[in-house]
């Protein structure tokens, strides 16, 4: 009997132990990626109920989007990443004259696309940073 529960007892620790490992791989989101994903749903709801019908309206709702999305991180302490402004100013001076638009208009479409970047990008600075920093 005594064996039979020092048998359960070490596979109860065995259990448990693996299931911390497994857990704090699990929790290795970091706290950008958590807000991140926070503010994005956040983003999605405030545009729920709006149905764009014309051009102009699916670029009002994917600006709101972003708004919300930027000032919910704002509120949660993040600010755009000034490293990222330095990196993504030469590429969106290419992407304007390839595409014939204006440089500001380029700027703002990589904004919108990587302010929904949580994850760490090789070679690639992210967009947010903390704003204790």
């Amino acid at each position: 009997m005594i064996f039979f529960v020092v048998i359960l007892s070490l596979l109860a620790w065995f259990l448990l132990i693996n299931n911390r490992n497994q857990s704090s791989s699990n929790q290795e989101m970091t706290q950008l990626e958590h807000m991140g994903d926070e503010c994005v749903g956040i983003s999605e709801k405030a545009v729920i109920g709006m149905t764009p019908v014309v051009e102009f309206q699916k670029l009002e709702l994917l600006s709101r989007k972003a708004n919300v999305l930027k000032n919910c991180m704002a509120d949660r302490g993040f600010r755009e990443d000034p490293a990222w402004r330095k990196y993504a100013e030469p590429l969106a001076r290419v992407s304007a004259s390839q595409q014939h638009i204006s440089f500001d208009e380029a700027i703002e479409t990589m904004r919108k696309s990587d302010m929904l970047l949580f994850k760490k990008q090789v070679q690639r600075p992210l967009y947010w940073i903390s704003a204790k920093n």
